[in-house]
């Protein structure tokens, strides 16, 4: 038993070697660019330092689920790094964004118009299809609600919450465009969580019947 402790800890000691490596590594190569366009103010040094935390604590856990070596604390860390991204990319409270133009959008499929209208809004459209994608997955692995339903619910009031808080802020627009393709984000999400949920808790399995041998 202390020989599987210490070998735990050694391991996460090289994943999270390894994590720092990779985390500066992906913000130069990668987001150093990229979180400009959706973060307000990223010239600001201590922004570029908690973005590279961020990344650096995301890595780390992403390898410890992987490797099947993660516990409850840095799941539910990962789903408030998760909302904390979210929140501040979506109502982005330190930025200067203001909408003068109509607040409220209420046709589903007004990005279609978008998109014909305006080029652009097709990478705004990708956006709000991915970032609810890892939603269902964290929420399972945080087992923070128990059945699909409650799951579903509480990332509706979420997405809904968020458009209200766009309009109410007076940073964006409430969209049901938006919500619909948060929608369709969340279910593709659960799809390709399903399979990966249950390779996980076989291997996790496997590894505590070995342990118990």
């Amino acid at each position: 038993m202390n020989n599987f402790l210490k070998s735990k800890k050694f391991l996460k000691s090289i994943i999270l070697l390894c994590s720092v490596i990779i985390g500066i590594l992906l913000y130069l190569n990668f987001f150093m660019n990229l979180l400009p366009r959706y973060f307000a103010n990223m010239e600001n040094i201590e922004k570029n330092i908690l973005a590279i935390l961020i990344i650096i604590f995301t890595t780390y856990i992403l390898i410890n689920i992987v490797c099947k070596l993660d516990n409850k604390i840095e799941n539910y860390s990962l789903l408030c790094i998760y909302l904390f991204v979210l929140i501040m990319g979506l109502l982005r409270p330190d930025g200067r964004s203001v909408y003068n133009d109509e607040m409220i959008a209420l046709n589903p499929f007004g990005f279609i118009s978008d998109i014909k209208l305006n080029e652009s809004s097709l990478s705004v459209l990708i956006i709000n299809l991915i970032i609810f994608i890892p939603m269902y997955f964290l929420q399972t692995k945080t087992n923070i609600f128990k059945t699909f339903i409650k799951k579903l619910l509480s990332f509706e009031v979420f997405g809904f919450l968020i458009e209200f808080l766009q309009f109410l802020l007076n940073v964006g627009v409430f969209d049901l465009s938006d919500i619909f393709l948060y929608n369709i984000g969340f279910f593709v999400g659960y799809l390709i969580s399903q399979p990966l949920l249950i390779l996980l808790k076989t291997n996790k399995n496997n590894q505590g019947l070995k342990g118990d041998l």
